[in-house]
């Protein structure tokens, strides 16, 4: 979602804000061009924004994406590279915020689940406490990234994993609907 932006962007000064459905919350960027940027949460003023601290790997950040999964949680997306990005999660009503979760490919959000990318695994674990879940693991085809052997994945609103993925040196595609647990087991 666009945020409501004064400044010109790109190589030149922005800043951006990001509003919930909550009253007077929602996320801040101030930015000197778009690979240099600070970003917060608000509650109240967002001149007096709370600043993430950007992943370990990743010395600055850039303009995020931020999506709006629902009226008032936000994933707050940041490309790091070719096929990497790192998200972060905000919960205005809890006053939440994650810590950064790598290669997100789907959010359940009535359970605060994420799967990710992790390695040549599939892995789906609890947004806030980064708990894990589940573990998938498949004869996936070769490549740079797991996500190159995916071709479709969603959670369904029964709590359930859809993902389509290629298998082997065929690249057969394969579609399995998996339970995934809320909890650790």
């Amino acid at each position: 979602m666009a945020g409501d932006c004064a400044g010109p962007g790109g190589e030149q000064p922005s800043r951006c804000l990001y509003r919930s459905a909550f009253p007077s919350t929602g996320l801040v960027s101030d930015c000197r061009t778009d690979h240099d940027c600070r970003v917060g949460y608000y509650y109240g003023d967002p001149e007096k924004p709370v600043w993430l601290a950007p992943p370990v790997d990743l010395p600055t950040l850039p303009k995020p994406d931020v999506i709006w999964r629902a009226a008032t949680f936000a994933e707050i997306r940041f490309a790091c590279g070719a096929a990497c990005h790192v998200s972060y999660f905000f919960e205005a009503k809890r006053r939440r915020l994650s810590p950064p979760r790598n290669q997100v490919l789907d959010v359940d959000l009535r359970r605060l689940l994420v799967a990710q990318e992790d390695g040549r695994d599939l892995a789906v674990r609890q947004i806030f406490s980064g708990r894990e879940v589940a573990r998938i693991t498949r004869d996936w085809t070769s490549g740079p990234s797991l996500a190159n052997a995916l071709t479709e994945i969603h959670f369904d609103p029964d709590g359930r994993l859809t993902f389509t993925w290629l298998k082997g040196k065929d690249r057969t595609a394969v579609t399995e609907r998996v339970s995934v647990p809320s909890i650790p087991r």
